[in-house]
């Protein structure tokens, strides 16, 4: 922008006349008188009678107040007894014109004067013939400053209105519970399920890293059952609940998956990343648990199986919630859940109320730091064991 309004701003010009106050040579207190004189006329040549006198003399048709505007300054010296006369104009010819008549109007007043006193037109001006102005070379560095100012302090007004978690410090700033890490929870175009598809990836070793805290959380006795809920609005718990089971499933442990989000999300990354996405997914036949049926499917044979409620919607009762976890830790050796957010369905409280431990997933860029602590009270009133956050 700096550079289009420079290139559009006229060009100006400035023409400059130099007068020498006095004679060429003389004695000391000759020259010393004229010295003094100089700054005076210096004074003078701004006064309203000699611009009106230089208006009508250049013939231009300007007023004083026209001329005023366009005289850039007039400086004297009182050791060289020389005065500068500068005009700036749109008409290099002009700026001439009007610098010469305000030169000719002085010398005409001091030509009455004592000889120290007198003026002498040693330099008059003429048309300029390159322009001063306006500088495309210094409007433009000055405008880029201003541009990159204005945009760091926009960038901090935002980021001072931002209530949004978007590091792990401001995780920990917020939340009442341990911050367990972070990891990397956005979808990599058809490859979410980073532990296979990306398996010596950093991202990968964030979720391992993560499982293996959350396996030595709980020091009194082994974890059986981790539920992983997202904070108020989240999605990021499914994925995070995949990657983990994915993870300790690895070394051999049995992992059975309960796929209970809104929107069944655990199965389908596993059918669109990693080696389910080339072998074939192995639907078993219906899980029925008391009063709750399961969809049923062996993704890596007996290590890793997801289920799903066939009817999510249906009411789940603490009991329920408890004879399921139990029934399924028969045949395995660790059982994930995930749920829908903590504010979107009662079947969350049921589920952490009934698994060992919660895990608290913070979504970047879109939970919110205030909906925390809310999130994490909500839990410990269903006397839940929230044994941490994650970033995701």
């Amino acid at each position: 922008m700096g550079f289009l309004v420079a290139n559009r701003l006229p060009a100006a010009y400035e023409a400059e006349a130099r007068l020498l106050v006095g004679p060429l040579s003389a004695d000391k207190d000759a020259l010393s008188a004229a010295g003094a004189q100089a700054r005076t006329y210096a004074a003078l040549a701004t006064t309203t009678p000699v611009l009106d006198a230089a208006a009508r003399r250049s013939g231009l048709g300007a007023s004083a107040s026209a001329v005023r505007s366009k005289v850039r300054d007039v400086t004297a010296s009182d050791v060289t007894r020389l005065i500068s006369i500068r005009v700036r104009d749109r008409e290099p010819a002009r700026a001439a014109t009007i610098a010469n008549a305000l030169a000719a109007v002085l010398v005409a007043r001091a030509a009455t004067g004592p000889p120290e006193g007198r003026l002498q037109t040693v330099d008059r001006a003429a048309a300029p013939q390159s322009s001063v102005g306006p500088s495309a070379s210094l409007i433009v560095p000055l405008a880029a400053v201003a541009g990159l100012l204005g945009a760091f302090g926009i960038v901090v007004l935002v980021d001072s209105l931002t209530t949004t978690v978007r590091t792990e410090g401001d995780l920990a700033a917020v939340s009442p519970v341990a911050v367990l890490g972070s990891v990397n929870g956005a979808r990599r175009g058809d490859r979410p399920l980073v532990i296979e598809a990306e398996p010596h990836s950093a991202a990968a070793a964030a979720y391992r890293l993560l499982a293996t805290k959350i396996s030595l959380s709980n020091t009194e006795r082994p974890l059986r059952s981790l539920l992983v809920l997202d904070a108020h609005g989240g999605r990021s718990s499914g994925g995070l609940a995949a990657n983990l089971a994915a993870a300790l499933a690895e070394d051999g442990t049995r992992v059975v998956v309960i796929d209970g989000g809104e929107r069944g999300g655990v199965m389908e990354l596993f059918q669109h990343g990693g080696k389910a996405s080339t072998e074939t997914v192995q639907r078993a036949r219906p899980l029925r648990i008391g009063q709750l049926t399961f969809d049923r499917f062996r993704l890596r044979g007996p290590r890793l199986i997801v289920i799903q409620p066939r009817k999510p919607s249906e009411p789940l009762y603490p009991q329920q919630a408890a004879e399921t976890i139990e029934h399924l830790l028969t045949g395995a050796d660790l059982v994930v859940l995930t749920a829908p957010p903590v504010d979107g369905s009662a079947s969350s409280m049921v589920w952490a109320n009934a698994a060992d431990a919660t895990l608290l997933v913070a979504e970047r860029d879109h939970t919110k730091r205030e909906q925390m602590g809310p999130a994490v009270e909500s839990l410990r009133i269903a006397e839940a064991n929230v044994i941490g956050t994650v970033l995701c």
